[in-house]
């Protein structure tokens, strides 16, 4: 800095701190995400007195995904686009903005700004992280990482520190002097190749093959600090570190014990407690996680969880997505569960308080006597902690959602919301809302390359209509990242395409759509009641369907694709969990959709549980299916009938509806396909008629007139067998499942079937499972056995071809040829006798789903840590560079 840039600066401080001394020196200042660097959110001393009104509300560049910063009398937010703000505290009027640089792949900025001795502190999704001058706003340094920077900057210990994606911890003076930098990947993984190359992780991972959760390495939650340590989220680690001046000293993970499984689990927040104890949201699978309380004592560690916040697959609960916030022992979260928007768990308490408010995946803030906190809903939530009930709201201008905590100075509320605006509450305000819609739904950066046709979209969970899960697009190697983002949910599925945009739905409620090209949110919506739905969504004619099942009710909803906005909704009934994945089939005005009727209930009576003892029965109309069972389950409820339904697209009226419950139960192990103007049903009865005492068959598979329901032909000698869905091709059914058909220790199979009268062509040789689905590549089929082999099986003869066996979980594969698509990313071509040509980067710590290629390039999205992935191929990628890096050297 040159002496005379030295001297104006000095003389802006001053000037600045003689304009607002009288306001500045009774104000309050808001430094950092959640007010300390423990991101415990706990400010006693302060307070807000409802109700509030509008004081201001000021439109930025795009949605805002981060907290804001308060420091004398100015508020500095930085929104999606990257840019950052400064703002009067009392009127919100500009002072000044800085863009930063990127581009397009400069979206979805989530890194908080910080604010220390006069500097404003953030990170970019362009790669860059950014000290600049509060006064303004000029840029001090700009340190360039190579990768996007997911987390908030944490003031601590008279220093500001940084994490970027790829785990590389920075410790700066204020002014952005790095002290030190220490980097997970290599110190503690032995990584010294590019993180973000496939290429680069099968060179390292030679012996394994592939990459897994032990790789895992991606930092996309927030730091936190408490003195001189450090805790980092490193993928599914917590690693923590010492600031000893001159360098970071590694000093263990804030290990979580083994609990639904043995592999180190996703964190999706992170809190220190006044004592020292970590506090670490995780996930490790199928919904399964809580919050871990973790300390070192003596040197050594010692862990218990927060009781009331322990979820898994047989129990009621959902997830929590954000840190926790922390008053003494007494723990604060919110989630997207409705009847838990801000929950208060005390220790010695199984059920938690709670005390108010809608559904949310923002932490709360918590003043002397009230929580803050943001909803899905597009409401900024003021509820008390005493729980008496009285909660105050604010709803914004557009109904969208608050996805980033509050700051609370002077009795006032700061906070950005995915509309656009920063808004400010107060006593006395009265400002109206804000009516100008920024329209951020719309596509900025249109979809581009050689395959933009919508032919070339993958529009529905297996690919097309007929369920082939499968396609051609000459991709190739190499494989290059072209974006990355995080999402706050998880998911078991495949993502869809179409006009332009990826959609996805999560299992918690959450439906929202992202551009292709860059992985920019356009919109999200949200809707209460939903229960680990692991069902995708289908794009038909600019319109979007997605079933969403929940314990009390389940609705088919058709949404705008392009806005979000919802247009019908139909009710249907049973659990389309893991069992059914696939969304309606659409024929001409007709959305057509399969499921059983039944009662549900988290763990379920007598023989109708997934683990464990159940709720006991005292007669059959009593009996209830467990929400998320077991594929292998012989047998299911008498109330649980097989339906079909059709709805008019335009008007979401039934048409039509076809009960299978003649031949047997069930109904929720069941697949569609449309092939050639007919449609095909497929389900599994399980062994069900031995427990009746009664002739009937193990499942059906019909032929229907789309139109009608009328049924053509059936058969009851072959079906799916529970956890597979129907798949079809040049008038041929294919047939896979878990199970044997006639007793659970029989071989299992694939049928092919001729589609014009069920007769079968062929059985194939013995398998060990055929899940999800038989896809239907082009010179073969491919089908996969849970943990065990997958196989290339003859089109034409039923024969096995050829197996790899790669020591996967239970991975839905996508499938374009010649690649298997796992989990991770992992290319296996099935050419090249199966050799994984590119694994990596390993963003997931878990192998339940692989990716899909649309328009050209591969789109993955991790089942349990949250992390959205689109890479480009072939002559893309070798003629570009990564996004965040600089262009490769002729």
């Amino acid at each position: 800095m040159s002496r005379s840039s030295r001297t104006r600066r000095a003389g802006l401080l001053i000037a600045l701190f003689l304009l607002g001394s009288a306001v500045a020196r009774a104000g309050e200042d808001w430094i950092q995400l959640k007010y300390d660097g423990r991101r415990s959110g706990n400010v006693p001393e302060r307070s807000v007195k409802t109700p509030l009104g509008l004081l201001a509300a000021t439109p930025l560049t795009d949605a805002v995904f981060t907290a804001p910063a308060v420091a004398g009398g100015r508020v500095y937010v930085v929104d999606g686009s990257g840019t950052a703000f400064c703002l009067d505290a009392t009127t919100l009027n500009v002072i000044w903005k800085r863009e930063t640089r990127g581009g397009s792949i400069n979206c979805n900025n989530i890194s908080s700004p910080a604010i220390s001795a006069g500097y404003v502190h953030f990170g970019t999704m362009g790669g860059s992280y950014y000290v600049l001058d509060a006064v303004d706003g000029k840029v001090i340094k700009e340190i360039a990482c190579g990768e996007p920077i997911l987390s908030a900057p944490v003031v601590a210990n008279n220093r500001v520190y940084f994490a970027t994606l790829g785990s590389q911890v920075h410790a700066l003076e204020p002014n952005g002097t790095v002290c030190w930098t220490w980097d997970f990947v290599k110190e503690q993984l032995g990584f010294t190749g590019d993180r973000w190359s496939g290429h680069d992780w099968i060179e390292h991972k030679k012996e394994a093959g592939r990459v897994t959760w032990h790789d895992h390495f991606c930092c996309s939650r927030d730091l936190v600090a408490n003195g001189k340590t450090l805790i980092v989220p490193a993928g599914g680690f917590a690693a923590c570190l010492e600031d000893l001046g001159t360098r970071a000293e590694y000093r263990g993970d804030a290990t979580v014990p083994n609990y639904k499984g043995s592999e180190a689990p996703a964190t999706f927040g992170l809190s220190i407690g006044a004592d020292g104890t970590i506090y670490r949201q995780w996930h490790r699978r199928d919904n399964s996680g809580r919050v871990e309380m973790i300390r070192f004592r003596g040197g050594k560690l010692e862990a218990d969880y927060v009781l009331g916040t322990l979820v898994r697959n047989d129990m009621p609960g959902l997830l929590s997505f954000s840190s926790v916030s922390l008053r003494g022992q007494d723990v604060y979260r919110c989630r997207p569960e409705e009847g838990f928007g801000c929950s208060k768990h005390v220790p010695g308490q199984e059920e938690p308080q709670y005390l108010g408010g809608y559904p949310s995946i923002t932490p709360p803030i918590l003043l002397r006597n009230q929580a803050v906190y943001g909803g899905l809903d597009g409401a900024l939530y003021v509820v008390p902690l005493s729980g008496d009930g009285k909660v105050w709201s604010f709803k914004t201008g557009f109904g969208k959602a608050i996805t980033a905590p509050a700051a609370v100075c002077d009795g006032r509320i700061y906070f950005g919301c995915e509309d656009g605006y920063v808004y400010a509450l107060g006593s006395g305000g009265a400002v109206s809302l804000p009516t100008k819609d920024l329209q951020l739904w719309k596509i900025r950066s249109p979809l581009t390359g050689k395959k933009t046709d919508p032919k070339y979209d993958w529009f529905t969970n297996y690919g097309n209509l007929q369920n082939v899960n499968a396609n051609d697009q000459a991709i190739k190697p190499p494989f290059r990242i072209k974006w990355i983002r995080r999402y706050q949910g998880t998911f078991k599925h495949l993502p869809v395409c179409g006009g332009g945009r990826m959609y996805t739905h999560t299992a918690e409620g959450q439906i929202f759509a992202i551009e292709q090209e860059t992985g920019r949110l356009l919109w999200r919506r949200y809707w209460p009641g939903v229960h680990v739905s692991y069902t995708s969504p289908i794009y038909y004619g600019e319109r979007l369907l997605v079933p969403q099942a929940g314990l009390k009710r389940s609705r088919l909803r058709c949404l705008d694709a392009a806005t979000g906005k919802l247009l019908w909704e139909g009710s249907f009934t049973g659990s389309p969990s893991w069992s059914r994945q696939q969304p309606p089939v659409i024929w001409k005005n007709l959305a057509i959709y399969m499921f059983g009727t039944g009662k549900y209930a988290p763990k379920g009576t007598s023989q109708f549980v997934f683990r464990g003892q159940g709720e006991k029965a005292t007669n059959d109309s009593e009996e209830t299916m467990s929400w998320l069972y077991s594929h292998d389950n012989p047998r299911y409820p008498v109330n649980q009938k097989p339906l079909v339904r059709a709805w008019d697209i335009e008007t979401g009226k039934v048409v039509w509806t076809k009960d299978f419950s003649e031949f047997g139960y069930g109904g929720d192990d069941a697949g569609l396909c449309l092939m050639d103007d007919t449609l095909y049903y497929s389900c599994f009865f399980g062994y069900a008629a031995i427990r009746r005492g009664a002739p009937g068959p193990k499942g059906i598979t019909a032929a229907m007139d789309p139109a009608t329901g009328r049924v053509i032909w059936s058969t009851n000698k072959h079906s799916v067998t529970a956890g597979c869905t129907i798949s079809g091709e040049n008038g041929r059914l294919y047939l896979g499942g878990y199970n044997a058909f006639d007793s659970k220790k029989g071989p299992r199979h694939v049928w092919c079937l001729d589609a014009r009268n069920g007769s079968l062509i062929w059985e194939s040789e013995p398998l060990v499972k055929s899940i999800n689905v038989v896809a239907v590549a082009p010179k073969f089929l491919f089908t996969f056995a849970y943990g065990n082999d997958a196989y290339l099986i003859d089109k034409n003869t039923g024969k096995i071809i050829s197996t790899f066996k790669k020591g996967y979980a239970c991975t839905r594969f996508g499938f374009s040829e010649p690649y298997a698509i796992g989990p991770n990313l992992d290319m296996i071509d099935t050419s090249n006798n199966h050799k994984t040509v590119s694994s990596g980067p390993p963003v997931d710590v878990r192998d339940c789903v692989g990716g899909i290629v649309s328009n050209g390039r591969l789109f993955y999205t991790a089942q349990a840590s949250g992390l959205q992935v689109s890479q480009a191929c072939g002559a893309e990628a070798a003629s570009g560079n990564s996004p965040w890096q600089p262009a490769p050297a002729n």
